[in-house]
């Protein structure tokens, strides 16, 4: 398996594609590169160190969603990639961000919240 770069020009050229003039909303991508910068664009709306409540979570979600895709599918996108880690206790579950995604890629340091 080959691994993914990641850099600052791919990551702009990227959201500058998604965030164009558009009539609907794009779709999620498929691709694992350019997923792995869908999911760290949304993660970017969480604080290292910080626990998270489901409904803090979602709303985290729903604001920097950039898809026509629903904020649930974008929660296990990014639980299962390593951007959030679900921590259950006995009657509550929170979540926390996650650096376990740096491992997914070769991510340039110099893109916000990598360093």
């Amino acid at each position: 398996m080959s691994v993914l770069e990641i850099n600052p020009s791919y990551y702009r050229d990227l959201f500058a594609q998604w965030t164009s003039t558009h009539k609907s909303l794009p779709e999620f991508p498929k691709d694992q590169k350019e997923q792995l910068v869908a999911l760290h664009f949304v993660m970017m709306a969480f604080q290292e160190g910080v626990d998270y409540s489901e409904e803090d979570l979602n709303q985290g979600i729903k604001d920097r969603n950039l898809f026509a895709t629903d904020h649930i599918q974008i929660r296990s996108n990014l639980i299962t990639n390593g951007f959030i880690k679900r921590i259950k206790d006995k009657q509550t579950a929170s979540y926390r961000p996650s650096r376990l995604f740096l491992d997914k890629a070769n991510w340039d340091p110099a893109i916000p919240g990598i360093s």
